[in-house]
């Protein structure tokens, strides 16, 4: 019997180590919506745009990722440490903020400015000022945070970046360089 609970307790606490990591889950679709092209799909783009004029989005980048929480064993919001979407902003035709926001479930590589999904409003990073091309980093931990709340197993989310204050930013997308694509990248603790 002490075997057994000495087997149990070396599990219990293998499985706890194995939570606490950093992981990069898989980016299966980017793509962008257009208002001014509200039935076009750009999922084959190389370059991921989002932008604003007279304070609405006129173009919206859809990130979708692989949901990953339950094999990394990551199971509750609080699990989630930190998490970072890097972008390399390719072409900054005026610049300005850009904020991400939480989206439940996949964009499909069909998605068009009139069969998009909202995003939900409340769950955002804080505006990331981008001024030139280069790599940027955001901070995406509420955002990750909601989507182990959401669904822990296989259901996917999306990460939204939408322009504000009239910025124009076109971001290098999986199509055109896997080595500048968007990563995400969460960190767990114990």
């Amino acid at each position: 019997m002490r075997y057994l609970y000495a087997l149990m307790g070396t599990f219990l606490m293998l499985a706890a180590t194995a939570a606490a990591g950093s992981f990069t889950p898989e980016l299966y679709v980017d793509t962008y919506v257009d208002a001014n092209k509200a039935n076009q799909s750009f999922t084959d783009s190389d370059l991921l745009w989002a932008a604003s004029q007279d304070g609405k989005p006129t173009t919206e980048v859809y990130l979708s990722f692989n949901n990953s929480f339950g094999s990394d064993l990551t199971f509750s919001p609080e699990q989630i440490k930190s998490a970072t979407l890097t972008l390399d902003a390719s072409n900054v035709e005026k610049a300005g903020k850009i904020r991400a926001y939480f989206l439940e479930g996949a964009a499909l590589d069909t998605v068009t400015w009139y069969d998009k999904n909202d995003y939900d409003r409340e769950v955002s990073s804080s505006p990331l000022e981008i001024d030139e091309a280069g790599s940027y980093t955001v901070d995406v931990t509420d955002i990750i945070k909601k989507a182990v709340e959401t669904c822990t197993e296989t259901c996917p989310y999306t990460i939204v970046l939408v322009a504000e204050d009239g910025a124009s930013v076109k971001f290098t997308s999986r199509e055109a360089s896997e080595e500048n694509k968007p990563v995400l990248e969460y960190r767990t603790e114990e």
